[in-house]
């Protein structure tokens, strides 16, 4: 038997053992799926926004046709338009490259009625008034004169017959020496509606550099490693610093 026998033999056998060709994509009920679920997803997120069709489509300053006809998977935006969309609806680009709906958290109805939520509120308010004024070791005289209330409206503040104005309200704070935020709701539905605002808005104001950091995902490892260090014990943490001059000295 001469090489070329052989030669023939193994490449017969890869050809045997080759796995098959890929199947043709058909991209036309590719791109016909894709526009579908699209469509949804915006379907979805306009009536999370509480917003017409009529609404969204002046908003971004197109035909109301055309906007049903990507809801209804018909037809397909632009990436121009989608962008628009997602700016109008409050929502990341990312949101519909994929395919899960929105929860609508911050769109459903409160379990308390915002009625009882209010009175409920009140309360809370009051009670924490009055640990702030005992932990700033005022009387209710002392702080009403900082404040610019009488003590008997501040008694009623601090017991819950009364709702305080917001801002009488930023006045009792400054006093007291705190933020509004310590009076914010901070468990609940609303209460974590309200933290995911503010943390967005304080993420925000960060600089461009630094937001652009956090927001990749490679970036993870990093900032699990800050977290760490934060939560270490300040002697730790100057060993950890040491170790670290140590090996770039």
């Amino acid at each position: 038997m001469d090489f070329s026998d052989v030669s023939a033999r193994f490449r017969k056998k890869r050809e045997e053992n080759a796995p098959p060709p890929p199947a043709e994509r058909n991209f036309a009920e590719i791109h016909a799926l894709r526009a579908r679920v699209l469509g949804v997803l915006i379907r979805d997120a306009r009536m999370a926004n509480n917003l017409s069709v009529a609404q969204l489509a002046a908003a971004i300053h197109s035909q109301e046709a055309d906007l049903q006809a990507w809801e209804l998977g018909e037809q397909a935006p632009s990436l121009p338009h989608l962008e628009l969309i997602a700016y109008h609806l409050n929502l990341p680009i990312s949101h519909f490259f994929g395919t899960e709906m929105l929860e609508r958290k911050h769109h459903r109805e409160l379990v308390t009625p915002p009625q009882e939520y209010a009175a409920l509120r009140q309360r809370v308010i009051g009670v924490r008034l009055a640990l702030a004024r005992r932990e700033a070791r005022l009387s209710l005289e002392e702080l009403a004169k900082l404040s610019g209330t009488t003590a008997e409206m501040l008694a009623a503040y601090e017991f819950g017959q009364s709702a305080v104005p917001f801002p009488q309200l930023a006045s009792l704070a400054m006093a007291l020496r705190k933020s509004p935020n310590y009076f914010l709701e901070d468990v609940g539905q609303l209460g974590e509606w309200l933290a995911l605002q503010e943390a967005y808005d304080r993420f925000s104001e960060l600089p461009e550099e630094i937001r652009a950091f956090v927001s990749q995902p490679n970036s993870l490892p990093y900032l699990e490693i800050a977290l760490r260090l934060s939560q270490l014990p300040l002697q730790e943490l100057r060993a950890v610093g040491e170790k670290i001059l140590d090996i770039t000295l």
